[in-house]
C-alpha cells in the first residue's frame, strides 16, 4: 500500500507518486471511504471531492479532490491511501479554536432551526460550525443568497465575525442580509387601553423602522412594552402573543409587521416602601430624599430612582460591590404593593493610588490642592465626577477635558485611579 498526505496549509500539492493501480493517465475510481472525521457524513465528504466511484478519472482529479476538502478550511491534514478495498481518505479536523458556531441575523422567512435544516441539505459538510479560514463561509453565503432569491429577493449576504465586546476574540460567525434592509415596519397593539396610549405611542415609534434581528427584535419589543406598563404601575401586564406577519418585499426594504396582544391588568399603588436603615444611610435620611410615597402609582422607574439613593450612599462609602434588592409583596385584591429594601454591602474599597496625567507643574499643584480623595480613603465612585463638575478652583484647566480609569483589585479591595487630562472640551 502506498499513501500520500495533503496539508491544506500548503499552497501547492506534492503528489508525484500514486499507488500503482492509479498510476495510469486515466483510471477507474475505486470505492472511497473517509476516516477520522465522524462528524461529517460519508456522502457529504464524497460530494465535496467531486469523485464518483466507478467513473473514469485522472491523477489531476485526485489531486483536486484533496484540494477541495482542504479548501473548505475544515481539515488541517488530509491523507489518502489505496488498498485492496479501494481509496481511503484519513482526515484530521481543524481544532475547535478554528471553528465557530454560525448565527443568523435577519433571514426573516426562517427560524434558526429551519435555516440549519435547509443549509444541511444544500451545503455538504454543514453542521453549524464555520471554519475561520477557507472557502466554507462563501459556500454558506451562496446557499443563503439562493434561498432568499427563491423568495423573490436579490440580496447581498455577508458573513461577520461576532465578538462579545470590542477587541475580543470572535465567538461566532454571523450571516446577515446586508441589503435590502430588513426592518420592523409596523407594530400593532391589541387590547391596549386608551389610558395607556400616550405612553405607548413613543414605544411604537421607537420600535418601528428599525433593523430586524432574529435574535433580539422580539425580546426588545416585549421589554419596551413591559417597561412602559410597569413604569405606569401596571405590574401584572404581560405580552400574551407577539405575532409576526409574512414579510412584504418593496424595492428598498423587506418589511416585517408585528402584532402584540396584551394583557394589561390593573395599575397598582404603593402601600409601603420600607428601608430599615443602616450605618451608611438612616431611615430618616432616605425618607427625606425619596420621591416615591405611599399612595403614589407603583412605577418601576420611580422604584429604581428610590433604590439609587441607597446605592449611591453605599458607593460613596467604598462599597463598590453593594447589591440593593427590593422584593415586592402584592395585594392583588386592593392592587397595592409593598417593597422591603435590603442591601448586601460586600467589602469596602479604599484608594491605593491617584495619578493625574497630562498636567503641567502649575496645573498639578492646583489639582493636588483641590483633590481630597487620597490613598487610604474609601473609594467614592461619584467623587471624581462631582469634583470635576463642581470645582471652580481649577482655573488653569479651563478648556480641558478628563477621562479616568479606576482599576479595583477584588482580592485586596484597593483601587488605583488614573485621571488623564487633555485640551479640548469641558472639564466636566
Amino acid at each position: 500500500m502506498r499513501s500520500k498526505t495533503f496539508r491544506p496549509t500548503l499552497l501547492a500539492l506534492c503528489l508525484s507518486v500514486l499507488p500503482l493501480q492509479l498510476s495510469a493517465q486515466t483510471f477507474t475510481v475505486p470505492p472511497i471511504t473517509f476516516e477520522g472525521a465522524p462528524a461529517y457524513s460519508q456522502a457529504d465528504l464524497l460530494k465535496v471531492t467531486g469523485l464518483t466511484p466507478g467513473s473514469t478519472s485522472t491523477q489531476d482529479a485526485l489531486q483536486a479532490a484533496a484540494q477541495h476538502l482542504g479548501d473548505t478550511g475544515l481539515f488541517s491534514d488530509i491523507n489518502f491511501a489505496s488498498n485492496e478495498k479501494g481509496l481511503v481518505f484519513t482526515l484530521k479536523p481543524m481544532p475547535d479554536s478554528n471553528l465557530l458556531p454560525a448565527t443568523f441575523t435577519n433571514f426573516v422567512w426562517w427560524s434558526p432551526a429551519e435555516l440549519t435544516t435547509a443549509l444541511k441539505a444544500r451545503v455538504p459538510l454543514y453542521i453549524g460550525l464555520i471554519p475561520t479560514t477557507g472557502n466554507f463561509q462563501n459556500s454558506i453565503i451562496s446557499a443563503l443568497k439562493t434561498m432568499v432569491a427563491e423568495k423573490g429577493v436579490t440580496a447581498n449576504v455577508v458573513a461577520v465575525a461576532n465578538s462579545t465586546q470590542a477587541g475580543a476574540a470572535p465567538t461566532s460567525i454571523g450571516f446577515a442580509i446586508e441589503s435590502p434592509q430588513v426592518r420592523v415596519h409596523t407594530l400593532t397593539l391589541v387590547q391596549a387601553s386608551p389610558t395607556m396610549q400616550p405612553r405607548l405611542d413613543p414605544v411604537i415609534k421607537s420600535q418601528t423602522d428599525q433593523p430586524f434581528d432574529t435574535n433580539t427584535t422580539r425580546t426588545t419589543i416585549t421589554n419596551a412594552l413591559t417597561s412602559a406598563y410597569h413604569d405606569a404601575g401596571y405590574l401584572d401586564m404581560a405580552v400574551l402573543n407577539l405575532a409576526q406577519a409574512p414579510p412584504q418585499v418593496t424595492p428598498n426594504n423587506i418589511d416585517v409587521a408585528f402584532t402584540a396582544t396584551l394583557k394589561e391588568g390593573q395599575p397598582y399603588q404603593l402601600f409601603q416602601l420600607n428601608w430599615p436603615g443602616s450605618d451608611v444611610i438612616s431611615t430618616a435620611d432616605f425618607s427625606k430624599q425619596v420621591k416615591m410615597k405611599p399612595g403614589d402609582m407603583a412605577s418601576e422607574a420611580a422604584l429604581c430612582q428610590s433604590l439609587s439613593i441607597i446605592t449611591a450612599a453605599y458607593f460613596a462609602k467604598g462599597f463598590q460591590d453593594a447589591k440593593v434588592k427590593a422584593p415586592a409583596t402584592f395585594d392583588h385584591l386592593s392592587h397595592h404593593v409593598s417593597y422591603t429594601i435590603t442591601v448586601d454591602p460586600g467589602p469596602q474599597y479604599q484608594i491605593h493610588s491617584v495619578k493625574a496625567l497630562g498636567l503641567s507643574a502649575e496645573q498639578q499643584k492646583q489639582f493636588d490642592s483641590a483633590w481630597h480623595m487620597n490613598p487610604g480613603d474609601f473609594y467614592d465612585a461619584t467623587y471624581l465626577t462631582n469634583f470635576l463638575h463642581n470645582n471652580s478652583a481649577l482655573q488653569t484647566l479651563s478648556g480641558y477635558s478628563a477621562t479616568y480609569d479606576a482599576i479595583a483589585d477584588p482580592n485586596t479591595h484597593l483601587v488605583d485611579l488614573t485621571i488623564t487630562f487633555a485640551k479640548g472640551g469641558l472639564l466636566n
